[in-house]
């Protein structure tokens, strides 16, 4: 082979002079067509249209009087977004099959607002991962190419010589409509069969010249980049409609987090994801897959922050459990209780937060407390009926990631609750506060934790304001220490577990699971984390009725996650944009 830097010098150059040299499209910073870049202020609270009060209301009275929502569906604007680093490597696998690795190391995603999908949204797509994508796209094209096992079930035809233009525009074709998600233009196709072709020709091998088409697609910016931008919709002009094949991909990176198949495309072409049949449909059958559950443990690892569980802060020296694997012990038993619950027939979410059912492995259940289980498979139990532990609340990844290295930490608890289970805002602590916590000296009288959060709140209004509405949540987790191992004392008192969750009272973690089961607030919460992570925008005034709409229809379909799904993609915010900005 001639070397490959001067040859793809030239190949890059050739799609430069055609228009469409992915290197220069994404690192220059343009967009396709249509497009308003990958960076935008869309959704972000605090900018026009969007609203900073916490979805839950302000039950405190910390912010001020809530802005009444719009009483007609006004969307947010259409954005580009990249393909975040899972939606990437789950597209590359059904692309390319399994045999095929990334072995380029990429750059993390950007999570804003809780989201990956949302910072995808808005954060630019540097220089740095410009080239690592680059590199990427070549290397992949190789490993597939150059297998001589499996590279004629992936491209479909066997080359007449050293060049064969109609194999390898058969090949682009097909593999391009679902790398980019759409049909390619007969423009496009020509373009990259013509590199394919003359690639064939100066390396003397069909394999090896069609590897630089194959390359070429997934570098991009349509392969990159998430192309939902929409048309101007005749009816109401202010507005975008999505084509069937911006729906396909919308519905397939939802369900599956990852391209669309070959159905779901061609569903899209002829035209049944135009109508709300086709639409739910689809969104069924995506239900149904086993790619579903994958996507959806995603989804809530993203909400509940649960891929900080790979770096705990616990020091071994307070808590002795702690041990490399303890963090992905606890992600994988969460995200198996909600697997259950996700996709369970009837089953109401918000047993999330007082379950009794629980998935354990050996490490766990000697945390807490459980008979020992054997080997290293996870098992699923139940929790003893009178025991302390239930649902979430008393899960040790809820538990240990809000905690000190040396401690619990009631406030970090209450404040994860208030933000990210019931939408509430929290204020953050002003700048010159001092949020030193009270020590006592050693061989003195010990106070408990409660002890210390109650003088510390008297210490100065500003302080009150902040803690009255995280401490005497969090304060009902306080019978688990900070890696969630159940205890009675502390500084040689009786533990009080008591609290008030917005009027209702409770006498321990159980109690306060309860009452946050049947808080006002926590299905509209999940709402909208579903509506965001779909729209990757945080919601915006006009979308408030599509947000109190799907709450409503959540609540009247016995809050089954899947229902909630369905009607995010029946919504229209699904179906609508606004006008690029």
């Amino acid at each position: 082979m001639t070397d490959r830097s001067r040859l793809a010098a030239v190949l890059v150059g050739l799609l430069a002079l055609s228009g469409a040299c992915a290197r220069g499209r994404i690192s220059g910073g343009s967009a396709p067509a249509g497009s308003t870049g990958a960076a935008g202020a869309s959704g972000v609270p605090g900018a026009p249209g969007v609203p900073v009060m916490p979805p839950g209301g302000d039950p405190n009275g910390l912010l001020g009087t809530k802005p009444p929502a719009a009483a007609v569906f006004s969307p947010g604007p259409s954005t580009l977004r990249r393909l975040t680093s899972t939606q990437y490597r789950n597209t590359i696998a059904d692309l390319l099959g399994p045999g095929v690795k990334i072995n380029t190391d990429l750059d993390p995603d950007t999570a804003l607002d809780g989201f990956a999908s949302i910072g995808a949204a808005r954060v630019s797509l540097s220089a740095t991962a410009t080239e690592q994508f680059d590199t990427a796209a070549f290397d992949l094209a190789h490993q597939a190419l150059s297998n001589t096992a499996t590279r004629g079930a992936l491209v479909g035809c066997t080359p007449a010589g050293t060049t064969d233009d109609a194999c390898a525009r058969t090949f682009l074709g097909t593999f391009g409509r679902r790398a980019w998600r759409r049909d390619l233009t007969s423009d496009e196709l020509g373009r990259y069969a013509t590199i394919a072709t003359t690639a064939a020709g100066m390396v003397k091998d069909f394999w090896g010249g069609l590897e630089y088409g194959l390359a070429g697609l997934l570098d991009s910016p349509h392969f990159l980049y998430r192309e939902e931008l929409g048309a101007t919709d005749p009816a109401t002009p202010t507005r975008r409609v999505f084509s069937g094949y911006e729906l396909a991909s919308r519905l397939s990176f939802l369900v599956t987090n990852s391209t669309p198949d070959d159905q779901l495309l061609d569903a899209a072409k002829s035209g049944k994801l135009d109508t709300a049949a086709g639409l739910s449909g689809e969104a069924q059958r995506l239900l149904a897959s086993p790619r579903a559950h994958d996507a959806m443990a995603n989804f809530f690892t993203e909400l509940y922050a649960l891929g900080n569980l790979d770096s705990l802060p616990q020091s071994p020296m307070f808590f002795p459990a702690v041990s490399a694997t303890l963090g992905a012990s606890m992600r994988t038993e969460t995200l198996k209780v909600l697997d259950d619950i996700a996709f369970g027939a009837g089953t109401d979410y918000r047993t999330f937060f007082d379950t009794t059912t629980t998935y354990v492995n050996k490490e766990l259940a000697s945390l807490y407390g459980l008979p020992a289980v054997s080997g290293t498979d996870f098992v699923k139990v139940a929790l003893p009926a009178s025991g302390p532990r239930a649902g979430f609340l008393g899960q040790g990844s809820f538990l240990a990631m809000y905690s000190h290295a040396d401690s619990g930490s009631p406030t970090r608890r209450g404040k994860f609750i208030r933000e990210v289970v019931l939408c509430q805002a929290v204020p953050s602590a002003p700048p010159d506060v001092n949020t030193t916590f009270p020590v006592d000296a050693p061989g003195g009288p010990q106070r408990t934790t409660r002890q210390k959060l109650e003088q510390h709140r008297l210490a100065g209004s500003s302080c009150a304001a902040c803690h009255s509405v995280m401490d005497p949540v969090g304060l009902g987790l306080e019978n688990f220490d900070g890696v969630g191992a159940y205890r009675t004392m502390e500084a040689g008192q009786q533990i009080d577990a008591s609290g008030n969750l917005d009027g209702v009272m409770y006498a321990d973690a159980r109690g306060l699971g309860a009452a946050l089961k049947n808080h006002p607030d926590l299905g509209s919460c999940l709402t909208r984390g579903v509506l965001r992570y779909t729209i990757a925008h945080v919601e915006t005034d006009g979308e408030q009725p599509v947000v109190d709409a799907l709450s409503q229809q959540f609540a009247s379909n016995g809050y089954k996650f899947g229902s909630l799904v369905l009607g995010v993609v029946a919504s229209a915010s699904f179906r609508y944009a606004g006008i690029p900005q």
